[in-house]
């Protein structure tokens, strides 16, 4: 991250991961997704970064 002295708000970006899977969940039909969502809840803040990757969201939005 190059957002130096930024903090990640981890809450935010875990809010942001939950409502893309479900998105695809109830949008797309991807079962997969809500499963994934339930996971989301569990994640550590790496773990979630790097779904954020998967997902193509860029994490360094979500620094306050």
């Amino acid at each position: 991250m190059d957002n130096k002295g930024e903090k990640l708000d981890i809450e935010k970006l875990r809010e942001a991961l939950k409502a893309e899977a479900q998105g695809a969940y109830f949008v797309g039909g991807y079962g997969g997704a809500l499963v994934e969502s339930f996971d989301i809840d569990d994640a550590s803040p790496e773990e979630l970064i790097s779904i954020a990757t998967r997902y193509g969201i860029d994490s360094e939005d979500y620094c306050e």
